[in-house]
């Protein structure tokens, strides 16, 4: 595929003269890069690989050729044509940092992950998509030593191979894309990994100040907490070793058995220590010191202590790193930190500010699953609810219960929102009991939830009838309304047949959404975090109402696109800190 010598070494803006014109006018060209290190604020640029058909791999020296010829690789970067880049998130992020924004933008890891269920590969890097769609082997051990220092022949032909390889799984992978019709979707995680770079580079603001007093507090508790468990157990026995360390033998608090051990002793007969377990205990001195123990230690050694440690943290500012594809359904997930798990106590979410002169605009959208679930199923009662603009979770209350919306306490309809969210997922009565608990706090006895499931399958009863069509003929499987393709094993139980189109679905146009906003918010406003149905942005004070109209708008376009029968209604605030939504 590659023959040596097809590349052409760019030390200075001069010698790239020649093909900004050409480059402008081709309609697809690919862009890889090579970097000292994987942080776009520590590591640097090493070089920029960029192909087209009928020229040679341009191989851009970034060490000699940045900063002053930025202007001339913004003007290919800023072209029309498509841009062909693997894990694009990556790249963008350090093209950013050199004020370069590639548009439009063709990831060949996400392509090839969307077809996965297609026959596609089962591994995504550059080098097995290779394998599996050229039939060549791309070694890395060729890439012969570190990036920071001189180039040598052969980390050239390296570089330059594996921008010559995305031209051609590209032409391979449209084709699979267009056969399996996944057009739509690919364009949707394309227009994602745009938005995600965007996100992960400008990182969100967190105040310092709040979060280490908010760990020293939390440290207080969790010794308390031990404390208290120690009143059941008697004090620790401490020793000194032969090596003058003083150890301390006591209770393991964090340990299954040891706990429930300790629970029995103390007549609390559980086989397990979940919330579940433990509810029925709930009000047992022992059961509550060990919920606090347990809260405190968890929020320690998840959160407080590791997000100290993180590099950003003392520059306030931290940097998740959001997997755009982890599941079948498309949901993200994310990591360094998790800012998807951070707990909604306003304790935690107050410590995530708006930095001096900023605001932030949060977003969300309403009851985004029940809507997407009432256009799959074609409800007609849930679809006209929403369309006249009703609370659905009083409306089921009033149906379920038999009492007139305006009767509906702020208790019956927790309890109701426990059911819509329940039930759209096909849980049973018990399943119906424990979810109403131990999610929205609501105590059901078995045949009050017995009674409701039955009274909400008949008030909606295009849910019944979507969940009766599932049972029938079991799907092996399925799509989301933007077409995402997903396969399911045999005899998929009807919560994961049921949820995983309405899961996959909202999350399709939560990826259009940003999509969409990455390309329209205006600068220095920054999109700074998702969190499964919530748009945070950072603003300039100013412009903070402006903003937050926009990014109403842009959410609720992308769900309207999505959801023809059924209106999308996005929520937007803006605040001085996460916790004020």
């Amino acid at each position: 595929m590659y023959n040596g010598g097809m590349h052409k070494l760019i030390e200075h803006p001069d010698g790239l003269n020649p093909y900004i014109g050409p480059l402008q006018k081709a309609p697809v060209i690919a862009v890889d890069t090579e970097t000292t290190g994987l942080d776009p604020h520590e590591d640097k640029l090493r070089l920029i690989q960029i192909a087209c058909e009928g020229a040679p791999v341009l191989i851009i020296d970034c060490f000699s050729f940045l900063p002053c010829g930025r202007e001339a690789l913004q003007k290919i970067m800023a072209s029309d044509a498509v841009k062909v880049l693997h894990n694009a998130k990556f790249d963008l992020k350090f093209l950013m940092r050199e004020g370069m924004r590639p548009h439009p933008v063709f990831d060949t890891m996400l392509a090839a992950m969307l077809l996965r269920a297609s026959g596609g590969p089962n591994r995504f890097s550059l080098q097995a998509l290779c394998a599996h769609y050229l039939n060549i082997h791309l070694d890395k051990s060729e890439q012969a030593g570190p990036w920071g220092g001189g180039l040598s022949p052969t980390q050239l032909e390296y570089a330059a191979r594996d921008a010559l390889s995305l031209l051609r799984l590209r032409e391979i992978l449209v084709n699979e894309i267009k056969a399996n019709d996944l057009q739509t979707i690919a364009a949707i995680e394309f227009g994602c990994a745009v938005a995600l770079a965007h996100i992960e580079y400008h990182g969100i603001h967190i105040d310092p100040i709040k979060w280490t007093a908010l760990t020293k507090k939390t440290e207080r508790e969790y010794t308390a907490g031990r404390n208290g468990l120690c009143d059941f157990t008697g004090p620790p026995i401490r020793q000194t070793t032969m090596w003058g360390v003083d150890r301390e033998y006591g209770g393991n608090f964090d340990s299954g058995p040891y706990m429930i051990g300790l629970l029995k002793k103390h007549g609390i007969a559980v086989t397990g220590t979940a919330k579940s377990d433990l509810y029925p205990y709930r009000d047992h001195p022992l059961v509550k010191t060990f919920a606090a123990y347990r809260k405190a230690s968890k929020s320690l050694s998840s959160f407080l202590r590791p997000i100290m440690s993180m590099p950003g943290f003392e520059r306030c500012r931290l940097h998740p790193q959001y997997h755009q594809i982890s599941a079948w359904s498309g949901r993200m997930s994310c990591d360094r930190p998790n800012i998807q798990q951070i707990p909604r106590d306003p304790a935690f979410r107050a410590c995530f500010t708006a930095p001096e002169g900023k605001a932030l605009i949060i977003a969300d959208y309403s009851q985004i699953e029940l809507r997407v679930a009432a256009q799959i199923s074609g409800d007609r009662q849930m679809i006209k609810a929403y369309r006249e603009g009703l609370d659905l979770h009083l409306l089921t209350a009033s149906l379920i219960m038999g009492i007139p919306q305006d009767g509906v306490t702020k208790q019956k309809r927790q309890a109701a929102k426990a059911v819509n969210f329940g039930l759209i997922f096909g849980m049973g009565a018990q399943g119906l009991q424990q979810y109403a608990r131990q999610s929205y706090g609501t105590e059901m006895t078995l045949q009050e939830a017995a009674l409701f499931r039955n009274r909400f399958f008949r008030a909606y009863d295009g849910i019944e009838r979507w969940h009766a069509e599932l049972k029938r003929n079991p799907p092996r499987e399925g799509r989301t309304l933007a077409g995402r393709k997903f396969s399911y094993g045999e005899s998929a139980p009807i919560p994961v047949t049921a949820n995983t189109p309405v899961q996959g679905t909202a999350a399709d146009i939560m990826k259009k959404a940003l999509a969409l906003l990455v390309l329209r918010i205006p600068e220095p406003a920054r999109i700074v975090a998702v969190v499964h149905d919530e748009i945070i942005v950072e603003c300039d004070e100013g412009r903070a109402e402006e903003v937050a109209a926009l990014n109403k708008g842009v959410m609720e376009e992308a769900g309207n696109s999505i959801l023809r029968d059924v209106p999308v209604v996005a929520e937007a605030v803006i605040a001085g800190n996460w916790a004020e939504k």
